[in-house]
């Protein structure tokens, strides 16, 4: 029987339990980019609480990208500084934790936003250097790894998607060819580095001319087939399309799961230790990753495993997503 707090394998990590922390923002932080006390904190009581692995708050590579405002960026002045001080933190509770980078519009050094469609060969280059650069930039400030956000709406999950991508080239058309941008990437990352790899993706796009689950279900064991250590499933969009605030991607990533060597996380409207287990034992699905309850009380994992409480704080008010901070508008800022 599996339980939440079980010790178990995630890929070469040895880790306390099958809850992943995903993150989203990172507001607290001054304009030049240094982090505040309020991060370290945070990441210390997230790191004791009994997580699994933790995924970083998104982080960006150019300051005009549409999101580098709430998020850090791998080339401020600090960074390699303040980011070994929390990875130190992480490790000093035997936490492993990746660096998540996450792009929304891309600079190919012509256009600010250059779409996949106008992007050249010698682009495409510049980007997976770019990615490859700041997986190293992750290395040197003590990750074990990369998270390569290529879900939601970033960059890359308009490159793999046919809805947007109309190339006619070897970067366009049938599937491998829009995901060898990402693969190509990975193949290099897992050649050069001794760190994890792990793919944010999408399970299913819902927009018709997207990617439906039959090919994302193909993308990911493309992505197993290059080096890929781990995926995490997301969704296009910050609201399932579900009317009773259930996990519509449960089916899939138990197939995906079954099908695959390699772990499998899937995240959305998890806060309850019951429905969590349940889904555990129930399914092929061994890893869960959780984003804002963490936001609403970091550490809530301590009374989950002490067993006097069974719930998050999280309401699902999606405040703290929408407005783009790291701080929980219903408990306030005293648990961060």
């Amino acid at each position: 029987m599996k339980k939440i707090f079980d010790k178990c394998k995630f890929g070469n990590f040895d880790i306390q339990s099958r809850i992943i922390r995903s993150g989203m923002w990172e507001s607290q932080k001054s304009e030049n980019g240094i982090l505040d006390q309020a991060v370290f904190n945070r990441y210390e009581n997230i790191a004791k609480s009994g997580v699994g692995l933790i995924n970083s708050e998104f982080f960006c590579i150019d300051s005009r990208d549409r999101f580098a405002k709430y998020s850090s960026n791998v080339n401020y002045k600090g960074f390699v500084k303040d980011y070994n001080e929390i990875t130190n933190i992480a490790h000093k509770y035997n936490v492993p934790i990746l660096g998540q980078l996450a792009i929304f519009w891309y600079n190919d050094g012509l256009n600010q936003k250059v779409t996949p469609n106008d992007i050249s060969f010698e682009g495409i280059r510049r980007f997976q250097t770019d990615v490859i650069l700041a997986a190293k930039k992750f290395e040197f400030a003590g990750f074990d790894g990369i998270q390569i956000n290529m879900g939601n709406n970033f960059y890359l999950s308009n490159f793999i998607n046919p809805y947007f991508n109309q190339r006619e080239d070897k970067y366009g058309g049938k599937t491998f060819n829009r995901m060898r941008i990402v693969l190509e990437i990975v193949r290099v990352i897992k050649k050069n580095y001794d760190i994890h790899v792990n793919v944010k993706l999408n399970a299913n796009d819902g927009r018709k001319g997207g990617i439906g689950f039959d090919e994302s279900m193909e993308m990911c064991k493309l992505l197993e087939e290059y080096g890929a250590d781990s995926i995490q499933l997301t969704s296009r969009s910050n609201t399932f399309p579900t009317s009773d605030g259930s996990n519509p991607f449960i089916d899939y990533a138990d197939k995906l799961s079954g099908d695959t060597n390699i772990p499998i996380i899937l995240g959305g409207r998890f806060n309850d230790k019951d429905n969590i287990e349940n889904v555990l034992n129930t399914t092929n699905i061994e890893y869960i990753s959780m984003s804002k309850p963490f936001v609403a009380e970091p550490d809530f994992l301590v009374n989950w495993k002490a067993g006097t409480s069974s719930e998050t704080k999280c309401i699902n008010c999606k405040n703290c997503y929408s407005k783009k901070v790291s701080t929980c508008f219903v408990n306030g800022t005293d648990n961060v």
